[in-house]
């Protein structure tokens, strides 16, 4: 499983053994990670970006949007608050990617409410386990199966009509529906 992996850059110097933990554990976990912690996140980027971006921090921050976009899930350690951090979060869950969000200090699910945003707070005792269970909860939820549907006109107008009024496209909405079914059971 492809894996975008980042941490706050200004909070090297305070928590990079945690940052460490979390990339071990990850790499434990058997994920192919893509990361500036691991130097390889500029692979993403094909020639011509490398050369074309002449600034090294927009280069930067493409690699690593192009990184978040071509990943299958995405983890983040925001044990140091960070905006650009809290952005790319955001950019991972519109675009549909789950993402784990791993602090020393708090369960930012407890505040956060979306399907795509997973928190914990973990330590050096548990984050092999945080690690892995999101990972199984990431191939359980990967879309992967298609499936075609016919419906009458009257349906798919109403279905039209009330996926805009909930602001969500129409596979969402089918989506939304079945996981509250699940969830009722």
């Amino acid at each position: 499983m492809e894996i975008f992996y980042t941490a706050s850059y200004y909070g090297k110097s305070k928590y990079q053994k945690y940052y460490d933990l979390v990339l071990k554990a990850l790499e434990n976990a058997g994920a192919d990670i893509i990361s500036p912690e691991k130097g390889n996140y500029l692979e993403v980027l094909t020639k011509k970006e490398l050369t074309s971006f002449k600034d090294p921090k927009i280069r930067h921050y493409e690699a690593i949007r192009k990184g978040i976009l071509y990943a299958e899930a995405v983890v983040i350690e925001i044990s140091n608050e960070d905006f650009q951090l809290g952005h790319e979060a955001t950019l991972a869950v519109q675009n549909k990617k789950h993402v784990l969000c791993l602090s020393v200090h708090e369960d930012f699910s407890v505040k956060i409410k979306n399907r795509y945003f997973h928190g914990a707070k973990y330590n050096e005792l548990n984050i092999e386990e945080v690690i892995e269970d999101f990972l199984m909860k990431v191939r359980g939820e990967t879309f992967k199966n298609r499936f075609n549907l016919f419906l009458s006109n009257r349906q798919l107008a109403y279905l039209h009509e009330i996926s805009e009024r909930r602001g969500v496209n129409k596979s969402e909405y089918l989506r939304l529906l079945l996981d509250k079914d699940m969830e009722s059971k």
